[in-house]
């Protein structure tokens, strides 16, 4: 082969590596993630995990689900006082985390809800929380088990 024809071959091959990786800088897309904790459990029953997500971008972007191996089920819950002072707690499709600003996900309001323990979620462990955000992608990370 010419070395012409080899040089416009990996020319061409750079300059569409570096297309696919244009649009918006990875900084743009960004989520951090602070003071995440879980609540003790025990196996067949639930528990919690809180934490706080920041959005240093300057477009909004949103968690869309949560996974965990330690249970059956993992959901994105909002705990909601009622007008007649019940509590209840509603399914999350999404929770949008608008640009630059951080949404807290604690006691009371926001959550992770881990259903179906597998085992005993015991204090001083950690477990493995994976979060998917619609641009920012997947995000794993070790939470400590611990009491309020």
């Amino acid at each position: 082969m010419k070395k012409s024809t080899l040089t416009s071959i990996l020319l061409t091959a750079i300059f569409l590596m570096a297309s696919a990786c244009g649009g918006t800088s990875s900084s743009e897309n960004m989520v951090t993630l602070r003071d995440a904790w879980a609540r003790p459990g025990i196996a067949g029953g639930t528990s919690a995990v809180y934490f706080v997500l920041e959005n240093p971008g300057s477009q909004e972007e949103s968690l869309q689900s949560a996974s965990s191996d330690i249970a059956e089920a993992t959901e994105l819950h909002r705990s909601e006082m009622s007008s007649d002072g019940t509590m209840s707690m509603h399914p999350q499709m999404s929770v949008p985390i608008p640009a630059g600003q951080e949404v807290a996900f604690e006691p009371g309001g926001l959550h992770v809800m881990l259903i179906n323990l597998q085992r005993d979620l015991n204090e001083g462990e950690t477990i493995t929380l994976v979060l998917k955000f619609k641009n920012a992608g997947e995000m794993q990370l070790e939470v400590p088990v611990r009491m309020e």
